[in-house]
């Protein structure tokens, strides 16, 4: 087995928290208005929910692939090359979502400099993995992902919620 098991639980069950509590924002969304705004919201919940079920897929990929007695070195080569496709699906998805509408609203310029910088930290983690340039430390560099990619659905989360909360009561300034 290996030897951070419990550290990759333990990301699971947070990256599953981030799904959680924006299903339970998108309850006291406003209407279904299809403001700008509320599309903007709904692309942000899209990408936190998306984000949130990779994360916790990928956290828990090592361990299923060690159940069947890989060393340790292929067991995350193998997670971080299947993290990596579901990362790039999550992004081709939002992309695609975000084409239409497109220029109906400012882009969050904040939030897409943060999550680009950690998309580069968690992507580089993985390809470094998957190419063997980890220097032997393959596990530090797929938690080091593994947070990265939380840090970005937890970002996007705190802003999704700002604006739903900021909807639902009436104040639409910053």
């Amino acid at each position: 087995m290996l030897e951070n098991t419990d550290a990759l639980l333990t990301l699971a069950e947070i990256a599953a928290a981030f799904a959680g509590f924006a299903a339970l924002v998108s309850v006291i969304r406003p209407g279904s208005s299809q403001s700008a705004e509320a599309v903007h919201d709904l692309l942000r919940l899209q990408l936190v929910i998306g984000s949130s079920v990779a994360g916790v897929a990928a956290a828990l990929i090592p361990v299923g692939l060690a159940g069947y007695g890989l060393n340790t070195g292929l067991t995350y080569r193998l997670a971080a090359l299947i993290f990596l496709i579901f990362d790039n699906g999550i992004i081709v998805s939002f992309i695609r979502a975000y084409k239409p509408v497109r220029g109906t609203f400012p882009p969050d310029r904040l939030a897409v400099g943060l999550v680009s910088a950690l998309e580069v930290v968690e992507q580089a983690g993985l390809v470094a993995i998957i190419l063997g340039f980890n220097t032997g430390n393959a596990a530090a560099f797929y938690v080091t992902a593994l947070i990265a990619n939380i840090c970005q659905a937890g970002f996007i989360f705190v802003r999704f919620a700002r604006s739903v909360l900021r909807r639902a009561t009436g104040n639409i300034s910053n």
